[in-house]
């Protein structure tokens, strides 16, 4: 499913192989990751200041001077909203239109800054950006993971032989279970049992190297889909929270 299908347009039909194959082939694709890996330094920015400046202005509110405090974090909320509309428009396909404050009804200050803040749109965003760190964590933890043990796999053939080098899988001590099957037949029990051992493989040959780099690309093209998986739901995510009351189609 495309990244820029509505959020009423959600699919249970599974991808396709062909789909699966191509996704590193896709531009989205990157735009995807771009937007994932910024997600993890971009939600600590905003996490940091929206805490603290509501955490002052509130605490504050009571002495006046923390009315400009909760109007500049307020402020600032719906500055990085609107930047993030942008954001997941461009790399994640969103279709998020531009929200409506509705301050052309409002004549007065007072009318205004009331419809400001009872307008769904401002806690959509405050939502979205406060939720941006929880994204960010899982999506450079994702992606740490992904690029390490792939790029490690991948690599392989290239240092495998390398001095003070071991390549492979390896176990702090041999797994030893023993399986058995076991039906009654008469009086009597017939079955079958037999011992499955696992334990540590050391790649010192140029073959297991290179079945270890097709096990690296097996990895990274998973992780690539697991990450534009993660994209799509992000984009619902901000179609839902930067866009609140836009009407399902």
């Amino acid at each position: 499913m495309a990244l820029s299908d509505p959020v009423s347009d959600v699919s249970t039909t599974l991808p396709s192989v062909r789909q699966v194959v191509l996704v590193p082939f896709r531009r989205r694709t990157y735009g995807v990751i771009l937007y994932l890996a910024l997600a993890f330094p971009l939600g600590i920015g905003y996490f940091v200041g929206t805490v603290v400046g509501l955490s002052l202005g509130i605490s504050l509110s009571v002495l006046l001077i923390g009315l400009p405090i909760l109007a500049a974090t307020l402020g600032g909320v719906v500055v990085v909203a609107a930047a993030e509309r942008v954001v997941a428009r461009r790399l994640l396909g969103a279709d998020i239109p531009a929200p409506s404050w509705g301050l052309s009804e409002a004549s007065r200050l007072r009318d205004q800054v009331l419809t400001v803040l009872t307008n769904p749109v401002l806690w959509g965003s405050l939502i979205f950006v406060l939720s941006k760190l929880a994204i960010g964590v899982a999506a450079f933890t994702v992606i740490v993971v992904v690029l390490s043990v792939g790029l490690s796999l991948l690599g392989a053939p290239l240092y495998y032989d390398m001095p003070g080098t071991s390549v492979g899988v390896f176990l702090p001590e041999p797994i030893q279970r023993e399986l058995s099957l076991v039906v009654p037949w008469e009086q009597f029990e017939v079955g079958i049992s037999f011992i499955v051992r696992l334990t540590s493989w050391e790649v010192s040959t140029l073959p297991g190297a290179l079945l270890l780099s097709v096990l690296g690309v097996f990895v990274l093209l998973l992780g690539m889909n697991i990450l534009t998986a993660g994209g799509w739901i992000c984009a619902r995510w901000a179609e839902l929270t930067l866009s609140p009351g836009k009407t399902a189609r």
